[in-house]
């Protein structure tokens, strides 16, 4: 029933319900930030070009800096790390909505503040993301991405229309001062968070603890490593970069071709067909979050990919009736909703525990680093095909990924490989305790000389510091051996 409803149990989670109104206002107070820096660069410079590369100086350390903020989450608490983020957009926010309140604006404090926010923005989405595997047991990954997944296509929604009416009714300074309480909020929300440590690594998972340029540029190589070897979290990555590369380009750039083809055709029918396409998005990220885990995900992910390609294949061809194509792309957005919950729900579940912040950091980089030249591909290839080929061609390929990734075994039964990966993991705990018990066996042997005795001081200290740096030091280690 409702009450049972996984939506309803995650809500009880105290550390989850931090995190998800953490998440809310920040990628709202976001959202506010793209629509208020458009507005004041064109109002104070009337420049397109500056407004341009502002947004460029924005993206470009999302892009450099995400596999680092992976990295950094592997290695430190990852409420540090949030704190650390939003503490540095609080201070940045707050400074500017002074400076807006009682001085001109320059270009320059445009440019500065669009790097403080770049940087912070590009640290916390990959946090965010993996995050949420410490904040809920497995069974609830899958509703509590859902929730995530909701608060972002919500932020999406409504957080330029309510930007865009406080700026009409109140000015761009309050829109700055609302940024600022908004984060403030998120930071609020990040000292709730509790019994948040970096997962036990081991010494072939991250390097020197100390954060030098050099190792953090190694513990990046080691999470294309760590994707590369593992068979499953390759397809996954692939698969999503594919699946974002048939779907944005021809999204933005596509879609107002389309519109232009209806029968008096204007923005509001550009408008009314990506509503559609949001709306289907909504529906389908909110319909997975009630199951509380998806049996087969991999089979379903697949499977929902094959509809999306073919409901994303026939979006162009009917552009002069209005109704079916918002019905084709409503469709599509409500298999894309699924799927963007199935594909992160499968990756965190089969990253190894150690490296979840550096892979899902590259899982986000191959979805957003690719957007530049789906871009570029798309606008050189609506001046060669039709928007109908263009759809139906992007169709094509989400069908063949998707049928191709069914042949594989991993995709089909992931949990496989994960049960390997659960017998290392208890062979090498068979293996310490054997290594305890035999050098207990020797301590309990040797004589009551002193040299005896400091032989067997140093062989308990041995013992307390293997199995403290392998289970943890509040691991009752000794339950295990004959001591």
């Amino acid at each position: 029933m409702i009450k049972n409803a996984a939506f309803v149990q995650l809500l009880k989670i105290s550390n989850f319900r931090s995190f998800w109104f953490l998440q809310v206002f920040t990628l709202l107070a976001m959202q506010f930030y793209f629509i208020s820096l458009s507005w004041i660069t064109l109002d104070v410079t009337d420049s397109t070009m500056i407004l341009g590369g502002l947004l460029t100086i924005t993206a470009v350390p999302r892009l450099i800096l995400v596999p680092l903020g992976g990295v950094l989450f592997d290695r430190i608490s990852p409420k540090k790390l949030l704190i650390t983020n939003i503490s540095i957009l609080v201070g940045s926010t707050t400074i500017f909505t002074i400076l807006l309140f009682f001085l001109p604006i320059h270009t320059w404090m445009l440019v500065l503040f669009s790097i403080f926010f770049g940087i912070s923005s590009a640290l916390f989405l990959p946090t965010s993301f993996a995050l949420i595997p410490k904040l809920v047991p497995n069974d609830y990954l899958q509703p509590a991405n859902s929730f995530s997944q909701l608060s972002m296509q919500l932020s999406n929604t409504f957080g330029p229309a309510l930007a865009g009416t406080l700026i009409s009714a109140f000015g761009v300074p309050t829109v700055y001062a609302t940024m600022t309480l908004f984060f403030s909020i998120s930071l609020l929300c990040s000292f709730l968070l509790t019994n948040l440590s970096p997962q036990k690594n081991d010494e072939n998972t991250l390097h020197d603890s100390k954060l030098s340029l050099i190792n953090l540029t190694k513990d990046v190589v080691d999470g294309f490593k760590i994707i590369n070897k593992n068979k499953l979290l390759l397809m996954l990555v692939v698969i999503s970069a594919l699946l974002n590369l048939s779907i944005i380009g021809p999204q933005q750039i596509g879609l107002p071709y389309i519109a232009k083809q209806i029968p008096d055709g204007g923005a509001e029918h550009l408008g009314f067909l990506m509503s559609s396409l949001g709306l289907g998005t909504l529906i389908g990220v909110f319909i997975i979050g009630f199951f509380k885990d998806l049996k087969s995900k991999g089979i379903s992910t697949m499977v929902i990919a094959i509809f999306l390609g073919v409901f994303w294949s026939f979006v162009g061809f009917t552009p002069e009736y209005l109704y079916i194509t918002s019905l084709f792309l409503f469709l599509s957005g409500i298999c894309v909703g699924m799927l963007n919950v199935l594909s992160v729900t499968l990756i965190q579940v089969h990253a190894p525990p150690q490296a979840l912040g550096r892979v899902m950091s590259l899982q986000l980089l191959g979805s957003t680093g690719i957007q530049p030249i789906t871009f570029l591909a798309v606008g050189w290839l609506l001046g060669i095909i039709s928007p109908a080929l263009l759809f139906l061609y992007c169709g094509i390929i989400l069908v063949a990924t998707a049928g191709i990734s069914l042949m594989f075994r991993e995709i089909r039964n992931p949990s496989s490989e994960n049960t390997m990966v659960n017998e290392v993991e208890v062979n090498e705990d068979v293996t310490i305790i054997t290594v305890l018990n035999e050098l207990e066996d020797i301590k309990d042997n040797v004589d009551n000389s002193a040299y005896d005795q400091k032989v067997a001081a140093a062989i308990k200290t041995c013992q307390e510091t293997v199995a403290s740096s392998y289970f943890g030091k509040e691991y009752d280690w000794k339950q295990h051996i004959k001591c």
